[in-house]
């Protein structure tokens, strides 16, 4: 399945990024939704076997 990011809050202290699957637009809830950096949501989606695209 091949994923991308998305922003929550962008622009303020609370902005963080989630998941969602880029075929269907969806979001992953089974991921956790909650990364303060971009990084480290390509990071748990690549170490979880997801391609990423942007």
């Amino acid at each position: 399945m091949t994923v991308t990011t998305y922003t929550i809050n962008k622009g303020t202290a609370s902005q963080y990024y989630g998941l969602k699957n880029k075929k269907e637009n969806k979001v992953l809830h089974y991921a956790p939704n909650n990364w303060k950096t971009k990084r480290g949501a390509l990071n748990w989606a690549v170490k979880h076997g997801y391609k990423i695209e942007e």
